[in-house]
C-alpha cells in the first residue's frame, strides 16, 4: 500500500488498558490541543486487566486490587480522582499450621503475637516499620535479603506473609530484594480499596481522555509496528496508520516483541517470568462472621480479604470476598488450589455456602507480565521506554522502566512513554 493510501495521526497508543489509558491521557495533555491521539485496543472494550464486572449490584474485579499512592498522585496529576478508603489492619489474622491466630500486619499485633519470641518480634518489625526501600539490592533476592535481616526462618516466614500480600509473590527467592524493598516502602505510604471496583478508575480515566480529544477504536487488533522518522502501525485487516510516535502499552514484552519483528532480549539474555495468581471471589448477601475479613497466610501463600468493608462493592447488608493462592512454584492443579481456597472460606466464613450469590474462581490471572528478578537486574534490569533500532516507537508496561510494580510501574512507565513521545509532536 502506498504511503498516501495511509491514515494519518500525530501519535497511536496501542493498548487501551490502564497502561495504554494512562499513556493516552498524559500525552494528549503534554501535546496539547490539536493533535490527534489514537488510542488502539484489541478487544470490545478497554480496561484489560483492571475491568470490572457487576452482578446484581455487587462488584467484582479480577482478583484483589489496591491502589497505591504513586499511582493515586499520578492519577490525579492527570486530572482523574476516584473515590477510595484505607483498609484496616488491626484485626487481620495468620493462618498457620492449618489455625487461625491474632495476626501481626500492623505494627500493634505484631508486637504482642505469640507466633513470634520476642527477639523476633522486635526484628520483623523493624524490617516492616523501619526499613527504606533500597535500590543498591539490584541482584539479590528477597530470601537473602530477609535471611540477612531476620534471625530465624520463623520470622524470615512471617515478614515475608507481610510483603506477599502487596506483591502477589509466593516466595522470596522469586522477587528480586530491590522491587520488594521499593514497593513496600511504597505500600507504607497508604493504599486504598477502590469504590466500584477497578472500573470506576478506567471508566474515570476514559472520561478524561475523550475531554482530551483521545480516540478509542476498539476491535482494532495491531500486527506490525515499524519504526522510523513516521512509524507505521498495520492493523490485522491490513489497515496502516503512519504518525510521529508509537507507544506499546500494556502489553506483555513478547506480544511487543512480535508486533516489531524482534527476537526477544536477544541471545543468552535471561527471559523475564511472569507471575500468576489463583482467585476465588465471592459475592455473598451476607457475612457470616464479621470478624475474619482479613486472613494472611504464614506457611501456605493463601489469602482472604472482604473488600467490601472498605470499598463499596456491594449492597447494603452484601459482602465481596477476594481469596487468592500466590504461585510458588509447587505447580498445584485446579483443582487442588480451588479446594483449598474453598477450605479457607470454610475457616473464615462457616455457611457461606447458603449465602452466596456468585462466585468466580480464575485459576490462572495474570498478575505480572515480568517480575523483577535478582537474576535479571531487577528493577533496574527492566527495559527502557524507547526500543532501540525502532525510531519513534515507545513501550510501556510494568516490565517497563526502573522504578515501580505492578499498577506503579504501569502508571510510571505511562507517563514516561508519553512524554517521551510528545517530544517528537
Amino acid at each position: 500500500m502506498s504511503a498516501g493510501a495511509d491514515e494519518q495521526a500525530d501519535a497511536v497508543v496501542v493498548g487501551a488498558g490502564l497502561t495504554g489509558l494512562v499513556t493516552a491521557v498524559r500525552l494528549a495533555r503534554v501535546a496539547g490541543p490539536g493533535r490527534r491521539v489514537l488510542l488502539l485496543e484489541g478487544g470490545g472494550e478497554p480496561g484489560g486487566r483492571a475491568r470490572t464486572t457487576e452482578h446484581q449490584g455487587f462488584h467484582l474485579g479480577l482478583g484483589p486490587r489496591a491502589l497505591y499512592r504513586t499511582t493515586r498522585d499520578r492519577l490525579r496529576a492527570l486530572g482523574v480522582r476516584v473515590p477510595g478508603r484505607t483498609p484496616g489492619l488491626n484485626g487481620a489474622l495468620a493462618l498457620r499450621d492449618g489455625a487461625l491466630h491474632p495476626g501481626y500486619a500492623a505494627a500493634g499485633p505484631l508486637l504482642r503475637t505469640g507466633l513470634l519470641s520476642p527477639r523476633e518480634r522486635i526484628a520483623v518489625a523493624r524490617l516492616l516499620g523501619l526499613a527504606r526501600g533500597r535500590a543498591d539490592l539490584a541482584g539479590t533476592d528477597a530470601a537473602q535479603w530477609l535471611g540477612d535481616r531476620l534471625p530465624t526462618e520463623r520470622a524470615r516466614q512471617a515478614a515475608f506473609a507481610v510483603l506477599r500480600m502487596s506483591s502477589y509473590t509466593g516466595r522470596p527467592d522469586m522477587i528480586g530484594a530491590d522491587a520488594l524493598s521499593l514497593h513496600f516502602a511504597e505500600v507504607r505510604r497508604g493504599v486504598e480499596y477502590v469504590d466500584g471496583g477497578w472500573r470506576t478508575l478506567t471508566d474515570a480515566l476514559l472520561a478524561r481522555a475523550r475531554q482530551l480529544g483521545v480516540e478509542l477504536r476498539t476491535g482494532c487488533r495491531c500486527a506490525v509496528v515499524e519504526g522510523g522518522e513516521r512509524p507505521r502501525v498495520v492493523t490485522a485487516d491490513g489497515h496502516p496508520v503512519r504518525a510521529r510516535s508509537v507507544v506499546l502499552a500494556g502489553l506483555p514484552q513478547r506480544a511487543a516483541d512480535r508486533l516489531l519483528g524482534s527476537a526477544g532480549p536477544g541471545p543468552g539474555a535471561p527471559a523475564a517470568r511472569p507471575l500468576h495468581t489463583a482467585c476465588l471471589d465471592v459475592a455473598l448477601n451476607r457475612l457470616p462472621d464479621p470478624r475474619r475479613t482479613l486472613v494472611v497466610g504464614v506457611d501456605e501463600p493463601l489469602y482472604l480479604s472482604v473488600f467490601s468493608r472498605t470499598a463499596r462493592l456491594a449492597p447494603e447488608g452484601g459482602a465481596v470476598l477476594h481469596l487468592a493462592r500466590y504461585d510458588d512454584g509447587s505447580k498445584l492443579g485446579p483443582t487442588e488450589v480451588r479446594k483449598r481456597l474453598y477450605e479457607l472460606l470454610d475457616q473464615c466464613q462457616p455457611g457461606w455456602q447458603e449465602a452466596v450469590v456468585h462466585e468466580r474462581f480464575l485459576p490462572r490471572i495474570t498478575t505480572m507480565t515480568a517480575v523483577p528478578e535478582a537474576r535479571t537486574g531487577g528493577l533496574a534490569g527492566r527495559p527502557d521506554v524507547r526500543v532501540p533500532g525502532h525510531q519513534g516507537v515507545f513501550v510501556a508496561g510494568d516490565w517497563v522502566g526502573p522504578a515501580g510494580l505492578l499498577a506503579d510501574a504501569c502508571v510510571l512507565s505511562g507517563t514516561r512513554a508519553a512524554d517521551a513521545a510528545a517530544a517528537r509532536l
